[in-house]
């Protein structure tokens, strides 16, 4: 569990930013700070005197320097109502603290506005038609409101109810994935398959659940029976979920199931599996009736890391990995580290690779992290799997907000896919998982990068330490062959005869570089 240090209540003009946050603070023993005041106090005049002297554009240019020029230390902080709309000011109460986004009806919120003063004092209110402005306001913020940890409606709630709903999300604090209106959060921890049932009112159609493995798996039946309990009409798909079965026939599958079950566009495809089931799983709700929501509860670490969280959906070609697919985005996402209890230790292990490829792309402090819990996580100790999961999946969160669609900062994801992806296709998929095989390729990466006079000498070797205190395959010459390296010549990053290849440095200074396959071929062969 982890309770941020900030706390930062956003939301609408009555939505109950300042009453909630200063009951929060006196809970939390922590002060209270409403934006509004400390800039009016700074200024030596009034919010509406300030609109009325500076305009809109100059009140939010010192709105900006307020909420990032806080004093360091654990607070509340109640946020102008539009505070919000400036993405820096969005982004960094994310990235700080907990951002809460406070919502009522408009009826509601017009209410308690005029029972304050009638809307005197709301320098963007006019007139006396007060909830149909309320409502054109929240319509026209609904993107930036959106852009937050959670939502908690107050409407029926008195100070203390609403305090309580806030405090219940801070101390289990999801991972937000930040995409305006189609913003989704990751959930972390143990017991947060139990979640699905209120998480599926996304949808109020049929739930279509892909699954994979054999009846020796429980997760996907105590999903099933969850959503069942709960009323919902659930078809079951079961897939062999492999990267040898990672093809369109095996998407054709689930496409045919739904069909079959009479489906509509208000379904909910779920996937209850690992990375290559939820890739599958994504791409059949992609494209099915041309798009349903989707719900992912990951079973493995590095589908709870990796393919569970951003969008990207797909299948295998024999040309090579992933060669096929869309950018689709779930509705949810619950990585319930439970899951893990019923894996082979090795299984668990493999997903480390994309955790360690996180943490040189985050930087120092977080490859030192995983240095210093190296050996509870090759033991599986659930508080340091808990961290893991969540560093990994706060960097991806980040990178996808800025790039989405893989158009430039969301390539070096990549590290250590170019030559892994070559690896394992050269073994058929068989024998090498693909977390074993992202070791490998970040080993090569670091090659190429020492190649290019990037990063520290002893990069390579550091990056091999934790490797193998994680229990990860650092024999990369040993598999290295011709089949892998032509494979690589086949990577969907390859523009005409150059790969747009992610060439690690040190912790944290990671660039895509366009490189031919003779000079990657060069730097990694020994």
């Amino acid at each position: 569990m982890l309770t941020p240090m900030r706390v930062f209540l956003s939301g609408p003009m009555g939505a109950g930013k300042s009453s909630v946050g200063r009951r929060l603070a006196e809970r939390r023993g922590v002060p209270f700070v409403d934006l509004d005041a400390e800039i009016a106090r700074a200024a030596g005049t009034s919010i509406e005197a300030l609109f009325r002297r500076e305009g809109e554009r100059g009140f939010r240019r010192r709105e900006r320097e307020a909420a990032l020029g806080l004093r360091e230390g654990a607070c509340v902080v109640a946020l102008g109502g539009g505070a919000v709309l400036d993405p820096v000011v969005r982004h960094a109460c994310v990235d700080t603290g907990a951002l809460i986004t406070l919502m009522a009806s408009p009826a509601e919120l017009a209410r308690r506005v005029g029972a304050q003063d009638g809307g005197a004092s709301r320098p963007l209110l006019e007139g006396d038609a007060l909830e149909g402005q309320l409502a054109a306001l929240v319509e026209a913020r609904g993107e930036a409101y959106a852009e937050c940890h959670a939502e908690v409606r107050t409407d029926g709630l008195d100070v203390d109810g609403a305090c309580e709903r806030v405090q219940a999300v801070v101390e289990d604090l999801p991972v937000p994935v930040l995409l305006g209106r189609r913003t989704y959060r990751v959930e972390i921890g143990a017991g947060t398959r139990a979640r699905v049932t209120d998480r599926a009112a996304v949808a109020s159609g049929r739930v279509v659940l892909v699954r994979d493995g054999g009846p020796e798996r429980p997760w996907p039946e105590d999903v099933r029976g969850r959503l069942e309990a709960a009323g919902r009409d659930v078809t079951v798909v079961a897939i062999e979920g492999t990267e040898a079965t990672k093809t369109s026939a095996t998407a054709a599958q689930i496409w045919d199931a739904a069909l079959a079950a009479g489906v509509d566009r208000d379904a909910l495809v779920v996937g209850v599996g690992g990375g290559v089931l939820g890739d599958l799983t994504a791409f059949a709700a992609s494209t099915l009736l041309r798009g349903v929501a989707l719900g992912q509860v990951p079973t493995t670490l590095l589908a709870m890391v990796d393919s569970s969280v951003g969008g990207k959906t797909g299948f295998n070609r024999p040309a090579g990995k992933n060669l096929v697919g869309t950018f689709y985005q779930p509705r949810f996402v619950l990585c319930d580290v439970e899951t893990l209890e019923t894996l082979p230790i090795e299984e668990v292990r493999a997903g480390l690779a994309e955790v360690v490829k996180s943490a040189w792309l985050d930087g120092e402090a977080s490859v030192a992290q995983l240095e210093r819990d190296a050996e509870a996580l090759a033991a599986c100790e659930p508080d340091a799997v808990v961290r893991a999961i969540r560093m990994a999946v706060s960097l991806k969160a980040r990178v996808v907000r800025e790039d989405e669609r893989e158009a430039g900062r969301r390539m070096l994801l990549n590290l250590g896919h170019t030559i892994g992806h070559g690896l394992e296709a050269a073994a058929h998929y068989r024998g090498l998982r693909h977390g074993e095989a992202v070791a490998l390729g970040m080993i090569a990466a670091l090659r190429v990068g020492r190649a290019l006079g990037r990063g520290a000498a002893d990069g390579g070797e550091r990056l091999t330490r934790l490797l193998e205190a994680l229990r990860l395959p650092t024999d990369l010459d040993a598999r290295l062959g011709a089949d892998a390296l032509r494979f690589i010549g086949a990577d969907k990053k390859r523009r005409g005869d150059q790969i747009a290849f992610v060439v690690p440095g040190d912790p944290g200074d990671t660039a895509v570089v366009p490189l031919s396959l003779q000079t990657i071929e060069r730097a990694v062969s020994r």
